[in-house]
């Protein structure tokens, strides 16, 4: 383990590194002039169950951005162990894997490099363990995305009452602004002024959303600590992005 480490730590020893459902595959460069090759393998889970992790992961969206933003919840990893999975293997079994060098130790330090270096990868992107398991990152998505559809689908439709849908058939009446010709107003040249002087500033964004504090969360959310979450994230890329944008016109 421990010269698994130190080829680990060495950029230069493995490559060709391919994760694909139950099975990763790498070359590791020892001490012959030929690389090795290394297959791990593990045992994936059924499509069945995996149906039913997938209907427990549903309820979970704040999670679920927290998996998206690399981090593995605690949470996540109970729904795996009360389904009788583990997100891990098990230390106390022989791992499934086997390498092309003369070593016949399992592990021997090229699967053991491997292992140590696909663990450093999961600490980024926690979606390798569950391709590893039979499901890639796309494809949980799209099935969280169905159960969320039939989820919404399957909600009693509330009728609206008269006073609702005599609003909005009115609503685009409610607006009362005058129409003045332009004719009109350029017989007055302060007006014109006014009107050529149109201008802003563009404030640094800080930690406090003003919009959001302002506005407050919509109602009827489904989990809304997960959507404030998601809401300021985008709000600070855009805000940032756009205040960068700014300045770098104003310097040109």
């Amino acid at each position: 383990m421990q010269r698994g480490i130190e080829y680990a730590k060495d950029e230069e020893r493995i490559d060709n590194i391919r994760i694909s459902k139950g099975q990763i595959f790498a070359t590791v460069q020892g001490t012959a002039p030929t690389p090795y090759r290394v297959k791990i393998n593990f045992e994936t889970i059924s499509e069945e169950n995996w149906n039913k992790i997938i209907n427990e992961l549903t309820n979970k969206t704040l999670n679920l951005i927290n998996l998206l933003e690399g981090v593995l919840p605690e949470e996540i990893v109970n729904i795996f162990e009360k389904s009788g999975f583990s997100l891990f293997p098990d230390a106390s079994k022989e791992f499934n894997a086997d390498c092309s060098c003369p070593d016949k130790a399992i592990p021997c330090k090229h699967i053991a490099a491997v292992i140590l270096y696909i663990s450093l990868v999961i600490d980024y992107n926690p979606f390798v363990l569950l391709e590893l398991l039979g499901k890639t990152k796309d494809e949980i998505l799209k099935d969280l995305n169905l159960n969320l559809t039939r989820k919404d689908e399957s909600k009693p439709i509330e009728e609206k009452t008269e006073n609702e849908i005599n609003f909005e058939k009115n609503i685009k009446f409610s607006f009362n602004v005058p129409k003045i010709h332009f004719s009109e107003l350029s017989k007055k040249k302060e007006t014109i002024e006014s009107l050529t002087k149109i201008g802003f500033q563009l404030k640094k964004p800080g930690k406090i959303i003003e919009t959001l504090e302002n506005l407050g969360i919509p109602a009827k959310l489904e989990n809304p600590k997960a959507f404030e979450n998601v809401f300021k994230s985008i709000y600070r890329v855009v805000t940032s992005e756009l205040y960068k944008t700014s300045m770098q016109i104003e310097k040109n």
